[in-house]
């Protein structure tokens, strides 16, 4: 980021986005859940539920993918379709990888819930927006002021009087 502020396009998905529901080689099976539940709709306009459809889809992707790896080698596919689909599920990964990258500086993130090698549900995160103050405090201080008991009773009712007591020394 090399110190700059983000564009706020930074942390949306990109316009160039597709949803892989939308596609006609979609498969239900390996879209994981969002929070437990069904997903947002494809055509979501609310920035957090954008940003949860575009982890999803990267997590599909993951599964999709694994599910192809687990079918090749149960059906004994020769060592370089193997090989390539571990290369799709490399690059896969480093794209989830920068998309957490992208997302982390509004602490947006989602934690797998995962069933074997499947990814079922993606529980998110959501950010909350900065405090600029810190929450008021309850809590009272009592301060020992040494002196304080040789004042007279009367002394303490009445106008305000500055009194310094000189033997005394208190730290704040």
């Amino acid at each position: 980021m090399n110190g700059k502020m983000c564009n706020p396009m930074h942390f949306e998905p990109p316009p160039d986005f597709e949803d892989p529901r939308l596609q006609p080689d979609f498969q239900p099976e390996h879209w994981p859940l969002c929070n437990g539940e069904a997903a947002p709709q494809p055509d979501a306009v609310h920035l957090h539920e954008r940003r949860c459809i575009e982890f999803l889809a990267a997590y599909y992707l993951l599964n999709v993918l694994n599910a192809r790896l687990l079918a090749a080698r149960t059906d004994g596919a020769p060592e370089p379709v193997r090989k390539g689909l571990l290369q799709e599920i490399d690059a896969a990964t480093v794209a989830l990888e920068k998309l957490e990258d992208r997302y982390a500086p509004i602490g947006f993130f989602g934690e797998p819930i995962m069933d074997s090698i499947a990814y079922r549900s993606i529980d998110f995160v959501r950010p909350e927006f900065p405090r600029l103050y810190p929450r008021a405090s309850t809590l009272s201080s009592h301060v020992a002021i040494p002196g304080l008991q040789e004042i007279p009773e009367s002394e303490l009712r009445g106008p305000i009087k500055v009194i310094r007591l000189g033997h005394g020394k208190v730290d704040l």
